[in-house]
């Protein structure tokens, strides 16, 4: 899926490429630049391809935490985390639905992501925890500082509300998880 992704995208460059560079009586300005809907469609497109991805990994590893946490803290913010990537992938969903990016979605792991979800299968106890923990953090941090980019390069309403939407959920979460964290 994602190397039929992959291939069409390098399709579509090279055809742009191709564009770019063809004799035609127009200007030199619109030689060498690329109609902008393209680009723009090409990263949002690239943008729901990640959103997805990283929000059916954290889908897994919290439905792992909410089974197999040794506490009942980590178990708790398991299943608050499977509650919570659920709901935002239904919604990524309908985003990418409704600005026509639903073949941008995966439907499945990738490789990279199912060996993180592999290493996460064979943690126990309290190294399991542990390791969810901080996996939710920094994961979430990285999630904030990829949605801030797109916020400022998305022209689609829809993808720019659910990123603004996210972004404000992650960074409820991650002050809490800093204030769970200084009062232990």
């Amino acid at each position: 899926m994602l190397t039929d992704k992959l291939l069409t995208l390098a399709f579509g460059l090279i055809f742009l490429l191709m564009i770019a560079c063809g004799d035609s009586p127009k200007t030199e300005q619109s030689k060498t630049a690329a109609p902008p809907v393209v680009k723009e469609m090409s990263r949002s497109a690239a943008f729901i391809d990640y959103a997805a991805s990283t929000t059916m990994l954290q889908t897994e590893l919290a439905r792992l935490a909410s089974e197999r946490a040794q506490s009942e803290e980590v178990k708790a913010l398991g299943t608050e985390m499977l509650a919570f990537y659920n709901q935002a992938m239904k919604q990524l969903r309908q985003v990418a639905r409704a600005e026509g990016l639903h073949t941008s979605m995966p439907d499945s792991l990738g490789s990279a992501d199912r060996i993180t979800v592999d290493e996460f299968e064979k943690l126990t106890g309290t190294t399991f925890d542990e390791r969810y923990r901080e996996y939710v953090y920094t994961s979430q941090q990285s999630q904030l500082d990829h949605y801030s980019e797109m916020l400022l390069k998305a022209e689609e309403e829809e993808i720019r509300n659910w990123v603004n939407e996210m972004q404000l959920q992650l960074r409820a979460r991650l002050q809490l998880a800093a204030q769970d964290d200084s009062v232990r």
